[in-house]
């Protein structure tokens, strides 16, 4: 049963039977089918096939902005689920059928499509939908509005979009070595912030991608949900946890930054890794106070108040035939998804240059008078080419650096859309920049101007 302000009349819903009372009845064997073929056709998206990844999947989940952590979401999803195991006599009711036919096409379409373009993001997607089907089909609105959180709680697995991770990533960078600079200035450490850069009479820090604090805000608004979860806060207290934690984030990793400037060894990977977890927790930790006060301020949760009437206001509960029936589609469903993973057509195109960038600025240009370029990867980040080169051309007895980078459209986690483009290497601060033509009734173009030191480009 429910809890008392759920609950239904004894006559509605059958008394739930033991143990063996469950194992004579078919929905629980076709229950334990669905979650077997579940786990089948789902298992490679959330969990690595070998342990590195697993370590390499850990990381990603606290620092790597444009990578996906689908176990370790997972877990805490589960949990969530488990949280709200007593409204699972919700899942007893009529159900809707309409809306849950609509959300498991969605998620076959999902599925299909990204089985046929080997797209793992829009595979995972689809379990999102799949578990809103499944509520749908078992329990109607009312089921849904119980289990919505840790539905879609999962999209915390999906990578963040690289569009938008393109075009924010490097300002946040910028920010970030601004702020890491004033806080080791305001403490006594002299520093100067030359662009992505924090120069020290000891040593040079770049903040690269991964000390951007992206994935941080991501990770900490994620445990944010926890804690409100958890505490059972709602309205304008959960409101305002969530509004605050990005900003916390922020706060945090710009800590975190000050403390490998400052630290000798930050430079050892494990060491790195651990200051960043060791800062999360101390975000956490913040958010945890800011909760209390604002307990305080806006008043205790009466801790015996309902979580809300979730509404079976039916005067009678399905039966456990027809909850067979409809357990029995869903595992149809996924036995025809999984085979169409295993057997269905694969979208497959090689693509191939006709001609490399850097022959191509050979032959327009001539050799290239300087050594030869080596591309900055830590600078570079998340920005991916299928093909790249730099090319140095004299014009007018000056020398002007060509980049041509060719972008690779199958390669979905990455993206080239970024004001990154304009900038030669790390460690330029930006100036001005204004959007001109060059020559009358020409294109538009982005002039921007650059300064390293004594150097302006």
């Amino acid at each position: 049963m429910c809890r008392e302000g759920n609950r239904v009349s004894e006559a509605t819903i059958e008394e739930s039977p033991g143990l063996a009372g469950h194992l004579r009845a078919p929905l629980f064997w076709v229950s334990l089918l669905v979650v077997g073929l579940g786990s089948i056709l789902y298992y490679p998206i959330f969990f690595p096939s070998t342990i590195q990844t697993i370590s390499a999947q850990g990381e990603e989940f606290f620092f790597q902005a444009n990578e996906a952590a689908g176990a370790p979401v997972l877990v805490l999803s589960l949990w969530l689920f488990y949280r709200r195991s007593h409204y699972r006599d919700l899942l007893r009711g009529p159900g809707s059928t309409g809306a849950a036919s609509l959300m498991l096409m969605l998620c076959v379409a999902l599925y299909s499509w990204g089985a046929y373009t080997t797209a793992s993001d829009l595979k995972l997607l689809s379990v999102i939908f799949l578990l809103a089907g499944v509520v749908l089909l078992l329990g109607g609105a009312a089921g849904l509005r119980a289990y919505w959180l840790p539905i879609l709680f999962i999209g915390f697995a999906l990578p963040i979009s690289p569009v938008l991770i393109a075009v924010t990533i490097y300002p946040i960078q910028l920010v970030t070595a601004q702020y890491a600079g004033l806080i080791l200035n305001g403490i006594g450490f002299e520093a100067v912030v030359q662009g992505d850069q924090i120069l020290r009479p000891e040593n040079t820090f770049i903040v690269i991608e991964t000390c951007s604090g992206v994935r941080t805000m991501v990770t900490l608004s994620m445990l944010t949900i926890l804690l409100i979860d958890l505490f059972e806060r709602r309205g304008w207290h959960a409101a305002i946890l969530i509004a605050l934690a990005p900003i916390v984030a922020f706060g945090i990793n710009g800590l975190r930054v000050v403390s490998l400037v400052l630290n000798p060894h930050s430079s050892i990977h494990s060491i790195h890794n651990l200051q960043g977890i060791a800062m999360l927790l101390v975000g956490l930790t913040v958010i945890y106070l800011i909760d209390g006060r604002l307990e305080h301020v806006l008043g205790s949760r009466d801790p015996n108040a309902e979580d809300g009437d979730y509404g079976i206001t039916q005067s009678e509960a399905s039966s456990a035939s027809r909850r067979t029936v409809n357990v029995l589609s869903i595992a149809l469903l996924l036995v025809a998804m999984l085979a169409l993973d295993r057997f269905g057509p694969t979208w497959s195109h090689v693509r191939s240059l006709e001609e490399k960038p850097g022959e191509l600025l050979t032959r327009v240009f001539g050799n290239d008078p300087g050594p030869p370029f080596e591309m900055d990867y830590n600078f570079v980040g998340s920005v991916h080419y299928l093909a790249d080169a730099r090319h140095r051309v004299e014009i007018d007895g000056a020398i002007v650096e060509v980049f041509l980078g060719v972008a690779n459209e199958q390669d979905r986690e990455y993206s080239i859309l970024t004001k990154r483009l304009a900038w030669p290497e790390t460690g330029y601060a930006l100036v001005d920049e204004k959007t001109e033509r060059i020559i009358a009734g020409g294109p538009w173009v982005r002039r921007t101007l650059l300064r390293r030191g004594v150097r302006s480009l």
